[in-house]
């Protein structure tokens, strides 16, 4: 399912009030898991992406149940939005013409695969900034459906 144009042109406002994520994945047994996210980004109209930094039990909710909901929230913008699909990390090692939905995994880690070069987290205070960034891969969802979770019209269907 392709995002609309205000969707893919407002997921990139890191700082500055920018940008909310969460990512919640459940394992197969329905225990739901939610990790925030700062490295985030449209991939195409049709996939979302997250730098993995070790997110260890969302590899293993993914490995018995992959897929998984993008929630984002900016609300001086107004923008509510949850994006649901199947979901994986595609991690370094991974054959490059491995196609995830319409997403070559070489295409994705070539372009997400070293998040903090491309996008240093500058904003993060220095007391609290690691001091190095280690990305195992990147968590690549496709949106199959998305929806508002806007106080006034939560659960209506977006795309």
């Amino acid at each position: 399912m392709k995002m609309n144009a205000e969707m893919l042109n407002s997921l990139r406002a890191i700082g500055q009030g920018g940008v909310v994520v969460h990512l919640t994945t459940c394992s197969s047994k329905g225990v739901p898991n939610t990790v925030g996210e700062r490295f985030f980004s449209a991939f195409g109209d049709e996939h979302l992406v997250i730098a993995d930094m070790f997110a260890q039990k969302t590899k293993v909710n993914l490995n018995e149940n992959p897929f998984g909901v993008i929630t984002v929230a900016h609300p001086v913008k107004g923008r509510y939005w949850a994006f649901r699909g199947p979901c994986m990390i595609i991690m370094w090692g991974e054959d490059e013409n491995f196609d995830f939905h319409g997403a070559k995994a070489g295409d994705v880690l070539r372009e997400w695969g070293d998040w903090a070069s491309k996008d240093p987290p500058s904003e993060v205070p220095p007391d609290i900034r690691p001091p190095a960034v280690c990305q195992r891969g990147v968590i690549t969802l496709k949106v199959d459906e998305a929806y508002s979770w806007k106080p006034d019209i939560s659960g209506e269907k977006l795309l």
